[in-house]
């Protein structure tokens, strides 16, 4: 699930050096999906209305948590009939139920994934529950015990999270200090994402699948950065749908998130890229804030619920931090000015997409040029181009 390069950008990232080194990338085979793997149409949708209903199961005192903080995405998108199945499905979810019979078996499956990937409280649930008949069977990866074990320690998590949290009203900051929260304390799990691409089901597996592996072990798999993004942003009262679909030749998943103007996708998990010698861990904010365009640059969406068309860019990383570029000549003249404050690395997204591959061809000669013109001699350098994104970087050897 997740690319394994020496900066994990998207199968088309680019790193060059003048010494005209080469990136090896890793291929790994791509196996048969648990589902369909189809790239589904999906119909533009937006909410009709700006805060919508909360779910607020009925459940029973010893149900396993539910944090009603604000209305889940799926649920939004559903009619009243099926907003009545999701609830259904949700309570015996919640409380432990080995089974729920629902009308069809269509309506099952659909059903199951609103629910699924809109609650990352279901920790405890595999994502391959079982539909016979219109009976939704779920299939536990914990059993209950445990799972009331875990669910108190993520809600201690979730606490420990708090003491760092950025005080602000906007969302932007919110989603951005719980990006690189989860990022700063993440390792990529690579036995599991092994394991589990295999469909070798175990504790190490499902651990890594949910919030558990971000929050509780430090280690995870793209869902499960995904689903630990999903739970503290929904703690919050921030509206996050974690996504089914593809990047980087296999199956993937990121999140789509409400921020003040509008949703924007965010990929956690490839926000902590690693290397093929394993020994590359830093945080990037090249898929930070993307508009429906940029994704489908490096992604697929294969969810069946039907997602809005994002095209806001205000609370897009680069863009919301000043750090954009119209041409080669800017990027040099930047690079260079930031290097005489010490900072050796510049990233600086392109202004106008489609001139990104003449400014990083032009950006070669334009970095020996801005030297000349301040009079130093051109030191080594390497320059990184992220086709998914649409970021530059120089980076002064």
């Amino acid at each position: 699930m997740k690319r394994i390069v020496s900066a994990v950008l998207a199968a088309a990232l680019l790193l060059c050096l003048c010494s005209c080194g080469t990136v090896k990338k890793i291929i790994k085979k791509l196996l048969p999906s648990r589902q369909d793997e189809t790239s589904f149409e999906t119909e533009p949708f937006e909410p009709v209305t700006d805060g919508g209903e909360t779910v607020s199961p009925d459940l029973p005192e010893d149900a396993m948590p539910y944090y009603d903080t604000v209305a889940r995405y799926a649920w939004m998108t559903l009619d009243g009939d099926k907003q009545a199945l999701y609830r259904k499905v949700l309570e015996a979810a919640l409380s432990y139920e080995a089974y729920v019979d629902l009308p069809d078996d269509g309506v099952a499956s659909y059903v199951w994934e609103c629910v699924f990937f809109d609650t990352p409280e279901l920790f405890y649930l595999a994502e391959e529950a079982k539909v016979k008949n219109g009976r939704l069977t779920f299939t536990y990866a914990f059993d209950r015990k445990y799972a009331g074990s875990a669910a108190e320690q993520l809600d201690a998590a979730y606490s420990e999270f708090l003491k760092q949290a950025v005080d602000s009203s906007d969302t932007y900051d919110k989603v951005l200090n719980l990006y690189e929260y989860i990022i700063n304390r993440t390792k990529y799990n690579s036995d599991a994402d092994e394991d589990y691409e295999k469909y070798v089901y175990n504790e190490q597996v499902y651990r890594a699948v949910s919030a558990i592996g971000p929050l509780l072990d430090g280690r995870s798999i793209c869902i499960g950065y995904a689903r630990a993004t999903q739970y503290l942003a929904l703690r919050l009262g921030i509206q996050t749908f974690t996504v089914k679909g593809s990047g980087g030749g296999g199956p993937h998943y990121y999140s789509l998130v409400k921020f003040d103007d509008g949703y924007y996708y965010v990929d956690t998990t490839w926000g902590d890229p690693v290397g093929s010698d394993r020994s590359i861990d830093y945080l990037t904010y090249y898929y930070f804030g993307m508009t429906t365009e940029e994704l489908l640059r490096s992604h697929e969406i294969r969810t069946h619920v039907p997602l809005p068309v994002c095209t806001g860019t205000a609370c897009n990383y680069f863009i919301r931090s000043g750090l954009v570029a119209a041409d080669a000549g800017e990027i040099a003249r930047i690079s260079f000015d930031n290097l005489a404050k010490g900072i050796d690395q510049t990233l600086l997204r392109v202004s106008d997409y489609s001139q990104l591959d003449d400014v990083y061809s032009e950006l070669w000669d334009a970095i020996p040029a801005e030297a000349a013109a301040r009079g130093i001699e051109c030191p080594r350098f390497g320059m990184i181009r992220s086709v998914g994104s649409g970021v530059i970087g120089v980076v002064f050897k």
